[in-house]
Parts: C-alpha cells; structure tokens; sequence
C-alpha cells in the first residue's frame, strides 16, 4: 500500500512541474513545454491605415471653386480629361481630382491648366468674381453660333451669361430657325431648365417626345440624352438654363 501511494504522488508531482503556469508569458510557457515560442499579434494592417489617414492633414477648401470652373472650361473646349492631363503632363486621375475639389492645383499647375483650355486667369476666375452682376443691354450680348460639341444647324446662343466669366450657371436664349435642330449625345451631371419665349417646340428627352408652345415649360436632369425641333412655322425663342456651363 505504501509503495502504491508513492508512485501516485510521484506521477502528480510530474505533471505538475510539466503542466505550464498560466500566469506566465506565452514566450516563457512555450519554451518550458519545448514548443516554438508565440509571438504577439501585430495590429491589422486596415487599422493601421485608418490610424494613418486619421493622422493626415485634411485638404485645402477650394473656396474659388477651382475644381467647377475647370471642369466647366474643359466642357467649353470639347475636351476629354484625357486629354486635358496629356497637355498638361499629369494623370487623367489628377484631373478628376481637381475638377471633384479633392485637389486645390499649385499656381504653376493652374497655369499649365489654363493654357491647354486656350484661356487666361482673368477670364478663367472672371473679371470680377465678387461682383453681384452685370448689366448687359438689348442687342449687346455676344451671339454663339457654332457650338464646338454639340450637334445642330440653324441654331444660335444668345449669352446672358458672358462667356467666360467664370460662372458656374449658364443662361441662353436658344435661338432656333424654322427647321432648325440639336442634338445633345453628351450627358453629364446638371440640370436644366427652359421656358418657350416665342414659336414651336418639338423636344425630346431619352425617347420621349414632348410638343410644346408659347409659355410652356421643361426640366431635366444632364444626365439624359436631349434634342430639339423647331417645327415651324417662324422662328422659336427658348430661355434655356442649365448648369454647368457646356455652349
């Protein structure tokens, strides 16, 4: 009985000093049961990189709103961002970035921006940018009677919006003679907004057509492909507004 009790003790006594101490670290517990040792778990890299962009300064405001003015020059030009980026010597992704305000453009880099769209800082911010308005007198607003992206005959664009004022509404008179037609392929973000001054107006949205006369009215989103008729008889006035600026 003796000899038996001792063998028990003497089992547990081992097991005891094999079993590892959860009290220890988890190096030192795996080096006393000879497993490799366990190292501590680096934070997620997806944590790391929140922790990061926290940490990062946030952006310039583009308070002149440089990013709307670009875009709506380059609309005005008839030119792809592509385009735009290979004149310029940068990355289409750049451009997006500058034209969406994520990125306020150094001097230099305006500059650059400016010359490939044919234009110049005065007319690119306006003559005056915190002028309320400006008076332009019957038979004195510039006449546009080719638009370099839009497809249409017998058509005219009276401003009253002067071009390249660097304003982000524009406002027209459509001025369309008996026959006349535009067609509008190019969809973009906007809205816009026409009332019929004078004459008949067949006009189009996606595949509807839409009749209408003096006094009528029509809105829609840019996002829709757009045309127009003048069926006659006489000529046909539409005030024809919209943003961002694309005759």
């Amino acid at each position: 009985m003796t000899v038996k009790s001792k063998t028990k003790k003497s089992k547990s006594a081992v097991a005891k000093a094999t079993k590892p101490n959860a009290k220890q670290p988890a190096a030192r517990r795996s080096r006393a049961s000879g497993n490799p040792p366990v190292r501590a778990k680096s934070p997620p890299k997806s944590a790391a990189k929140s922790k990061a962009i926290a940490n990062e300064p946030p952006a310039k405001r583009d308070d002149m709103q440089i990013g709307g003015r670009l875009k709506h020059a380059r609309l005005l030009a008839g030119i792809r961002m592509r385009e735009l980026a290979e004149k310029v010597g940068c990355t289409e992704s750049m451009i997006s970035k500058l034209e969406s305000g994520r990125v306020v453009p150094s001097l230099p880099m305006l500059q650059r921006l400016v010359d490939a769209l044919d234009r110049d800082l005065a007319s690119f911010f306006g003559s005056d940018p915190n002028s309320p308005g400006i008076i332009q007198r019957a038979g004195e607003r510039s006449v546009a009677h080719t638009d370099p992206i839009r497809q249409g005959t017998g058509v005219s664009y009276e401003r009253l919006v002067p071009f390249g004022a660097g304003n982000l509404l524009e406002c027209n008179i459509h001025v369309i003679e008996t026959g006349g037609a535009k067609q509008d392929p190019i969809t973009h973000q906007g809205e816009t907004v026409g009332y019929i001054v004078e004459g008949q107006l067949e006009l189009t949205v996606e595949t509807t057509l839409y009749k209408l006369g003096i006094g009528d009215s029509f809105f829609f989103k840019n996002h829709l492909t757009n045309s127009y008729r003048n069926p006659g008889p006489g000529v046909t006035r539409v005030l024809w507004v919209n943003t961002p600026q694309v005759h």
